[in-house]
């Protein structure tokens, strides 16, 4: 048995995608969905959305959002997806720039500044993981 699969972020929509399974970012940690997972709704956020379509796990940065299941049916939207395919840096540009984000956060004196270097860590961090992800994958 599979889940049918919808993604929709202003972005970008992935419909109708069948996989085994789907490992979600949520705000209190990672959610494992699997066939015949009971209805759940819930918040995500920023982070490495990871699905296994087929024997594949595909690892993909979205920017927070909501995700329901129901009768093996996810619906995830979110304000934005990153695909390995639209990340243009590599893993070691990935680090810099999360090594950058953190100082960036670390000097953050406004108020303002640092909920924008949260974000931004965030999805740094995302980014970094997806790739890390990805590379471990394919050794």
């Amino acid at each position: 048995m599979l889940i049918t699969t919808n993604l929709f972020a202003t972005n970008r929509t992935i419909a109708n995608w069948k996989v085994k399974e789907v490992v979600l970012p949520t705000t209190t940690g990672e959610l494992g969905i699997l066939p015949n997972h009971t209805r759940l709704l819930t918040a995500l956020d920023i982070g490495v959305l990871r699905v296994k379509a087929e024997n594949n796990w595909v690892p993909i940065v979205i920017l927070d959002g909501i995700a329901e299941i129901k009768d093996n049916n996810l619906k995830i939207i979110v304000r934005q997806v990153e695909e390995l395919s639209d990340i243009t840096i590599n893993v070691e540009q990935a680090k810099k720039e999360l090594d950058q984000v953190i100082d960036a956060l670390a000097k953050s004196t406004k108020q303002n500044e640092k909920l924008l270097n949260t974000i931004n860590l965030k999805r740094a961090l995302a980014r970094y993981q997806a790739l890390t992800f990805d590379k471990s994958n394919r050794n």
